[in-house]
């Protein structure tokens, strides 16, 4: 599945460089230079107002999927990983080395979560995924690894 997101990654990166060398019309002649419609350019001595951002979010219904497949888990005896059995009780490393809309250092590996969770919750959007990181269930930016949103604290259960 990753290898499948990584090619659809690398042919949305070629269509947009190609739409953007039609755009800027980069095969024009040399004597009619590209110049943009007066309405795109910012008035000058003015900044320029910086790009909207995506608000992307977990819906309540695949938070409590998550939630619940795992609750399943842990009521048979299996805890997720890096969880581990102590006491009778799922006990998980305290340390989260993640933060919302920050990349993930290339260090940390991911684990995409069981098959039979990502067939019950909803499909993730285009160019994102759902990764476990500790015990964390995150939707994180397939090639950027930003964290976009936190879907469930397994520590919780």
């Amino acid at each position: 599945m990753l290898q499948m997101n990584r090619r659809r990654n690398a042919l949305r990166r070629a269509a947009m460089s190609l739409a953007l060398v039609l755009a800027t019309g980069v095969g024009q002649s040399a004597a009619q230079p590209a110049k943009p419609p007066p309405s795109v350019l910012p008035p000058q001595g003015q900044p320029q107002a910086p790009l909207p951002t995506l608000n992307i979010v977990v819906s309540d219904r695949d938070r409590n999927t998550v939630l619940s497949f795992y609750r399943d888990e842990i009521a048979a005896g299996r805890c997720p990983t890096p969880m581990v059995m102590s006491n009778k009780a799922c006990v998980a490393p305290e340390k989260r080395p993640w933060k919302l809309d920050q990349p993930i250092p290339d260090d940390v590996k991911l684990q995409a979560p069981p098959g039979q969770l990502i067939l019950k919750l909803s499909p993730s959007p285009a160019g994102y995924q759902y990764l476990c990181l500790g015990p964390d269930v995150l939707l994180v930016g397939v090639g950027t690894r930003i964290v976009t949103a936190w879907a469930a604290d397994l520590t919780r259960l």
